[in-house]
């Protein structure tokens, strides 16, 4: 009896955890959107690039640990009905935050083709008047590390549905409309597990 109790207060920290990474995550892919929605404008340059590739860099590394302990966590046998339906819960909230990323990452990729940058590392501004200069190419290559984020992005999609069997439909919105959602909560630094959806 004693280890149920054991078990139960491990998996209670480590879901804290989780939800606390998650919104941590949430906020990096919210950073990595803004700088996003930047490329190709004004304040397009080397510094908002670099920026954009650090943001994701830390994405990345929060997705990579979130994945590995949730994915531990929801294979063990030792867990209670309520603790798994919050795992499950992250583990959708997971899934829906990558594929939000992976789009941004898609976008980015598709106006760094766009607004290539120069040999400088200064970034183009095109109006759209008068096309190209020098006759060069409608939409030059992006930079290859973009191509590498996608493709690590959809591995661990991949990996994640093949590795829980969680069907995202079981998990329906239990706040009013208009309150908030998780991400823009999590966005401005606040975390509130267990009160914006639950499992059917």
């Amino acid at each position: 009896m004693a280890l149920g109790r054991g078990a139960a207060c491990h998996v209670r920290g480590t879901a804290g955890t989780c939800a606390a990474s998650q919104a941590a995550l949430c906020k990096a892919t919210a950073g990595h959107r803004q700088l996003v929605l930047q490329l190709g404008g004004s304040g397009d340059g080397p510094w908002l690039r670099e920026e954009r590739r650090r943001r994701s860099a830390e994405a990345q590394e929060l997705s990579t640990g979130l994945r590995r302990v949730l994915l531990g966590e929801l294979r063990q046998e030792l867990v209670s009905p309520e603790e798994r339906r919050e795992l499950e819960r992250l583990w959708v909230l997971f899934l829906s935050a990558l594929e939000l990323f992976l789009k941004d990452l898609r976008r980015a990729h598709h106006l760094c083709q766009l607004f290539p940058a120069q040999g400088d590392g200064a970034a183009l501004l095109h109006t759209g008047l008068g096309g190209q200069r020098g006759g060069g190419p409608a939409q030059p290559p992006a930079a290859p590390h973009l191509e590498e984020e996608i493709e690590q992005v959809r591995a661990t999609l991949a990996e994640m549905e093949s590795g829980a069997n969680i069907p995202p439909w079981t998990v329906e919105a239990t706040q009013a409309a208009g309150t908030g959602s998780t991400t823009a909560r999590a966005a401005q630094g606040e975390s509130h597990p267990g009160h914006c959806c639950r499992v059917l």
